[in-house]
């Protein structure tokens, strides 16, 4: 019988699987540039949070990608429903954490060895951030990780007109003919810029999409056990490399040609382990800096034993307590009114014909 590809159904270990290792990257990536171990021999770990949301763009555009394939109604109603799922999705949590740390004046910024900083944040600060706009409005992120949500928001602006696009049946040399010219446009503009923008990231939103088009067409060979090597391969290169943003598009664009080549995995523990952090995965992004701080620095003064043992209780509690009670209940919200909104649009098309 046919191995099922890794993109047919909804629930996908080996997404699961690269998800986890993303927020985990990123994590590692805090933790030891806070306790100042930037390097071990050749593998400059001072890269690793940028890894993990490189690792997070190839996956956000390819799942969505999937996703709008599912949940297609129509090209003239496609955007907002989609919009509206997604909104619900990054902002409620988002805005939760910035309030909170706006509140208490914690230090969440930025972080260098020992010791994370803050800032003297205006109104204009606090409302870049809340809209998750900071980039777009020159504004330094309130918690240091959210400055990733602005161009993951910016590119779901795209990702619509994007599947639309792929719909029509475009020939492969012609589509490559289009990612060589957007390849090189943001080459372009990346080259003209004094400011980080979204041309840095669209090469890596755009290994998911060609990763989204190839499960088409290639079959699922690779067996899965060697997708976790593959993954933790790719990192270690990139790692060892100099870490250009050209070595990161090209991990991006290996990863991405590399998802639909792999069979599903299958060891209950990976599956079950990957399944679980995926699901917090938001919550670890956007709590471990305080998870940290408060750890590691606030209470720098108790004794080790506690210090971990709060941050880890607190790394594992927080995203849970958080996803319950924010993150599903504002993700069932959207749902509900993207579908009512479907339903109205088709209700007045049918009552005007």
């Amino acid at each position: 019988m046919k191995s099922p590809h890794p993109a047919d159904t909804r629930t996908n270990p080996n997404l699961d699987f690269l998800r986890a290792c993303a927020v985990l990257l990123v994590l590692l990536g805090h933790l030891t540039r806070f306790f100042g171990v930037d390097q071990v021999g050749r593998v400059a770990l001072i890269g690793l949070g940028g890894l993990g949301v490189a690792m997070f763009f190839v996956h956000t555009a390819l799942v969505l990608m999937m996703s709008l394939e599912r949940e297609a109604v129509g090209a003239p109603i496609l955007f907002v429903p989609f919009m509206i799922r997604r909104c619900f999705r990054i902002y409620p949590l988002a805005i939760f954490v910035i309030a909170v740390v706006m509140v208490l004046h914690a230090p969440q910024a930025t972080v260098s060895p020992g010791h994370f900083a803050g800032w003297n944040f205006d109104r204009t600060d606090a409302l870049a951030n809340l809209f998750l706009v900071q980039d777009l409005s020159f504004r330094v992120p309130i918690v240091g990780p959210t400055w990733s949500l602005s161009f993951e928001l910016q590119m779901y602006l795209l990702l619509p007109g994007i599947f639309l696009f792929l719909r029509r049946g475009w020939p492969a040399w012609q589509l490559g003919i289009i990612l060589a010219m957007l390849l090189g446009l943001c080459v372009v503009v990346v080259d003209h810029s004094t400011t980080r923008n979204l041309a840095f990231f669209v090469p890596c939103f755009l290994a998911g999409i060609v990763s989204y088009q190839l499960q088409k067409y290639v079959p699922p060979v690779i067996p899965s056990f060697a997708w976790p090597a593959f993954v933790t391969g790719v990192a270690a290169v990139y790692l060892m490399s100099k870490m250009t943003r050209w070595d990161e598009w090209l991990v991006c664009f290996v990863l991405g040609l590399g998802i639909p080549a792999f069979t599903r995995m299958t060891s209950r523990a990976v599956d079950a382990t990957s399944a679980m952090i995926a699901k917090y995965s938001y919550g670890i992004y956007l709590t471990h800096f305080f998870v940290i701080w408060l750890a590691f620095e606030k209470l720098s003064g108790a004794p080790v034993i506690l210090r971990v043992g709060i941050f880890l209780g607190l790394g594992a509690a927080l995203p849970v307590i958080f996803y319950h009670s924010v993150e599903e209940p504002m993700i069932q919200f959207g749902k509900r009114m993207a579908n009512s909104y479907v339903r109205g649009r088709e209700l007045r098309h049918a009552v005007t014909k």
